[in-house]
């Protein structure tokens, strides 16, 4: 894949992150300016989503700002229940720890 199309890509899995909706190959192959194969459309999701986080926290920083009175998307639901879930993870696995430094 040429630098050209996989940088379209990468911009269009950018715009369908913001737009809160779930990125898969699928959704990219169709939204696609041009003829994507799946091999194509899997890398490009891929390196897109190892970026990702630098992204997310841009958007913590305050770049993108967001009226509390709005309702979450979708997307935004799914991102912020997967944090929670790590975070409840991490939090089992210290309380396992300190238990078990009691005993």
């Amino acid at each position: 894949m040429n630098n050209s199309n996989l940088q379209q890509l990468h911009a269009l899995c950018l715009q369908i992150h913001k737009e809160g909706k779930p990125l898969s190959v699928g959704i990219l192959r169709a939204k696609a300016p041009f003829k994507v194969s799946v091999t194509e459309a899997i890398e490009a999701v891929k390196r897109f989503n190892a970026h990702k986080p630098s992204i997310d926290k841009q958007r913590d920083n305050g770049s993108e700002k967001r009226n509390v009175d709005l309702p979450l998307s979708r997307g935004d639901l799914y991102e912020r229940i997967d944090t929670l879930e790590k975070e409840v993870a991490e939090l089992k696995q210290v309380l396992q720890k300190l238990l078990s430094d009691i005993k």
